[in-house]
């Protein structure tokens, strides 16, 4: 059984521990629809926890008993725009940082989904459909946002940048 911990009145799940260091695991998701278009979120600027009001993309916890990335994926994007997956790629991209003094490990996929009505949870109060230049420009990126632009170029193709698993720190 995972950790709980309450951060601003909300209880979280922390993975078991990834060696000697309890993480929260997570994942994030570009989400790319039947037109080859990227879908970018507008945060809720009351859910401070998730960022504030920032453009950005699906994110979410791996539950206590899941394992497989792409599970998490595909329940995430359902819960967060109703949309559902095809296919869910792993992008050989992790994340690891501190969020609110919480250390967060996070796997980057691509998720192409079927075009279908948008239904928003709490967590986002808007949403756009846009080219990757648009998605480049408006998204709130935290890293390379040239490395970025090469990730998704490559993974709107099906293709995986990284020969190998990349790890950023943040």
């Amino acid at each position: 059984m995972g950790l709980i911990f309450k951060m601003e009145n909300i209880l979280y799940l922390k993975s078991k521990k990834i060696g000697e260091i309890n993480m929260y695991k997570k994942i994030l998701s570009f989400i790319i629809n039947e037109n080859n278009q990227l879908l970018l979120l507008r945060n809720n600027p009351e859910d401070p926890i998730h960022g504030g009001d920032i453009w950005y993309t699906v994110t979410g916890g791996f539950d206590d008993n899941e394992t497989d990335g792409k599970e998490v994926v595909i329940r995430e994007i359902k819960e967060e725009t109703n949309l559902d997956v095809k296919e869910a790629i792993y992008l050989n991209w992790i994340f690891s940082y501190n969020f609110n003094d919480v250390d967060c490990i996070e796997y980057a996929y691509i998720s192409f989904v079927e075009n279908g009505d948008i239904i928003l949870n709490e967590e986002s109060i808007d949403y756009k459909w846009c080219s990757l230049d648009e998605f480049i420009n408006e998204t709130t990126w935290f890293g390379d946002v040239s490395m970025l632009r090469n990730v998704l170029t490559y993974a709107m193709s099906k293709k995986i940048y990284f020969d190998t698993e990349k790890t950023e720190y943040n």
